[in-house]
């Protein structure tokens, strides 16, 4: 059994393996994952449903800066509250203190490595040739307080705008930071899933909104594309846990690119790393020892 998380290109170069091909070893990987969140047509601005969207679409961009397999990375919205939507969640964004993550205040701490922001830099310029950043600077951390930016890996938090969904790179290419890109639907729920569909299989998705017909066709629509979905409505907001809270009673992984393997998951993920034998003979005559009790069962 080989188990892997991180990166669909080391994933696949792993399943590759002349050794994984040739002997049939077992593989799990649970690796790229664009997850996505989507606000339902029937969520108005300033309700206990939009104020918890806002704030959890900022809590998975910033949390671990956003070096984390379930961090918010689209955002789906209906076309009329674009505008409303962006605004709420600048504001929340604007007041994040980047810097030594051990200070009074600080909300996001630096990058693991030089080379991690480089690549979250080259990602931004990726997404910048279909969406526009509306907050954030890649070259520099705004609100820095604490830590020394010339020697920490630090980054602003960025959040971009596309309309009509998005293009390729949007639902293509994962920016492992604080990086989350906001993309308007028409208010249908087919189309919205379809858009949640285009990052070919991710870890966790999440539907905010108080109608349960709405949230049914939502979740129906979505399952298929998603190892794990979270409601978020006004019933749950005030004791919510975000969407990349995981726990072990759960499934953790994902369909497609998020790997099609899993972590965690009680007993579901027990399983993978066990042998299953069928046994097919005779009945056990009555006199014979139970099956269970037999030397080596």
């Amino acid at each position: 059994m080989l188990a892997f998380t991180g990166s669909a290109a080391t994933g696949n170069h792993m399943r590759s393996h002349p050794r994984v091909l040739a002997k049939g070893v077992r593989i799990n990987v649970e690796a790229d994952s664009l997850n996505a969140v989507l606000l339902g047509v029937d969520v108005v601005p300033g309700s206990p449903t939009w104020n918890l969207f806002v704030r959890e679409v900022m809590h998975e961009m910033t949390q671990k800066t956003g070096q984390k397999c379930t961090a918010t990375r689209r955002v789906f919205v209906p076309t009329g509250t674009m505008a409303a939507v962006a605004e709420a969640i600048v504001e929340r964004l604007a007041a994040v203190k980047v810097g030594d993550p051990f200070a009074e205040g600080v909300g996001m701490g630096p990058l693991v490595s030089a080379a991690q922001r480089e690549g979250v830099r080259e990602g931004i310029a990726a997404l910048e040739q279909e969406a526009r950043v509306i907050f954030g600077d890649p070259a520099r951390a705004t609100r820095h307080d604490g830590g020394d930016p010339a020697v920490g890996y630090f980054i602003s938090p960025v959040l971009l705008s596309a309309h009509d969904g998005g293009g390729h790179e949007v639902h293509s290419r994962e920016v492992f930071g604080p990086v989350a890109t906001l993309m308007s639907y028409g208010g249908a729920a087919t189309e919205a899933a379809a858009l949640v569909a285009r990052g070919e299989g991710s870890l966790v998705s999440s539907v905010y909104s108080d109608d349960p017909e709405l949230v049914r066709e939502l979740l129906i629509e979505m399952a298929p594309y998603n190892g794990r979905l979270t409601v978020g409505s006004a019933a749950t907001a005030a004791e919510s846990w975000s969407p990349g809270a995981v726990f072990p009673a759960l499934l953790h992984g994902g369909p497609g690119r998020a790997g099609g393997g899993e972590e965690l998951g009680g007993l579901a993920g027990v399983h993978r790393y066990m042998q299953r034998t069928a046994l097919q003979g005779a009945r056990v005559p009555a006199a014979s020892p139970p099956l269970a009790a037999m030397p080596g069962s």
